[in-house]
């Protein structure tokens, strides 16, 4: 009896604590994978608009038309595979992660603070997954949209186009700097840099290929 009296306290502690901390934490340990998702994916956007910036560039086809829409189709495409495929996995491993907790807990967390909690999160995350490759790839869009409007030349467009993707990723840089407490400009730059030696890759592969 007096075993099962120690054991009943302790689980009791054990219980309050991994209670408090999941309820306390909860938010934080959510909000980082919501960060990383947003600067994986909005990166995979401006280098994915990018390299087709490159490539209409080396082709010497520069047609706003085919651009937005080859753009637009590519900004669908992650948008709805990154919000769906997040959505999917997220909730999978979540469902799983609630049912560890349950099993260790020995309780029943349907229907807990916990658990909806949980439901909103996969939800968010599954939008900041899908929506950052989008718009990080359809700002670069803009100035073709107003070549096709014939506000600004196409070869501005092309100019501006390439300034605003590169501007897409130093703000990234400058967002990851903040979040780490580092130089922010340093790390812009850093990303910037990347996404130059990209455009230079993609550049040299094209006209081998060519």
């Amino acid at each position: 009896m007096a075993k099962q009296s120690i054991f009943r306290v302790y689980f009791s502690k054990l219980h309050r604590i991994l209670s408090s901390f999941v309820e306390n934490n909860g938010d934080t340990l959510f909000d980082e994978i919501a960060r990383r998702a947003f600067v994986n994916n909005a990166f995979d956007g401006a280098l994915t608009l990018l390299g087709i910036l490159m490539g209409n560039v080396v082709l010497g086809e520069i047609n706003p038309p085919t651009i937005i829409s080859t753009g637009l189709g590519v900004c669908l495409a992650m948008g709805m595979s990154g919000t769906f495929g997040r959505y999917f996995s997220e909730r999978a491993e979540r469902k799983h992660a609630l049912r560890q907790i349950e099993k260790y807990m020995f309780t029943d967390l349907s229907g807990s603070i916990l658990e909806k909690e949980s439901k909103k999160k996969v939800i968010v995350i599954s939008l900041v997954d899908g929506l950052s490759p989008t718009i990080a790839a359809a700002i670069p869009l803009i100035p073709f949209i107003l070549a096709q409007s014939m506000l600004i030349t196409v070869n501005l467009s092309i100019i501006l186009s390439f300034a605003l993707d590169f501007s897409v990723l130093f703000v990234l840089g400058v967002f990851l700097g903040k979040l780490s407490n580092e130089n922010i400009f340093l790390h812009g730059i850093l990303v910037v840099g990347v996404g130059f030696v990209t455009g230079l890759v993609i550049l040299f592969s094209s006209i081998f290929f060519a």
